[in-house]
């Protein structure tokens, strides 16, 4: 049995003759588009927004009255995730400097809130 020989043969499958192209359709002279301009707006689609927005506006009608809670339950998530798998030291690291990220973030837009409450925590000493 293992010196018999194994022939296998690929056949390809014919190509399917490609499809005739569509003909152009004509584009609508003036007097029509002037003459039905309902027709045209019709046609137009309206943009779509953008994936921040659906995602906010799902945020806002699933948890009406829980957003902070659910906001926190996810940082949670994410805590824990990162415990589990790099560990309590680089976790910290990740924490402290993603508090870091915050602070210049916020020095940047002109609302230093994160310094200022060092600054505040630091006068008390």
């Amino acid at each position: 049995m293992a010196n018999e020989k194994v022939q296998a043969r690929i056949e390809l499958a014919p190509r399917p003759a490609a499809a005739p192209e569509p003909a152009p359709t004509p584009r609508p002279d003036a007097q029509a588009v002037a003459a039905a301009p309902s027709e045209v707006t019709a046609r137009e689609e309206a943009p779509q927004p953008g994936a921040w927005t659906r995602l906010s506006t799902w945020f806002a009608t699933t948890f009406p009255h829980s957003r902070n809670a659910v906001l926190g339950g996810i940082c949670g998530l994410v805590v824990a995730l990162l415990l589990f798998s790099v560990g309590l030291l680089k976790t910290l690291v990740i924490a402290l400097l993603v508090t870091i990220g915050v602070a210049c973030g916020q020095y940047a837009d002109g609302d230093p809130k994160l310094v200022n409450l060092v600054r505040e925590l630091m006068k008390r000493r």
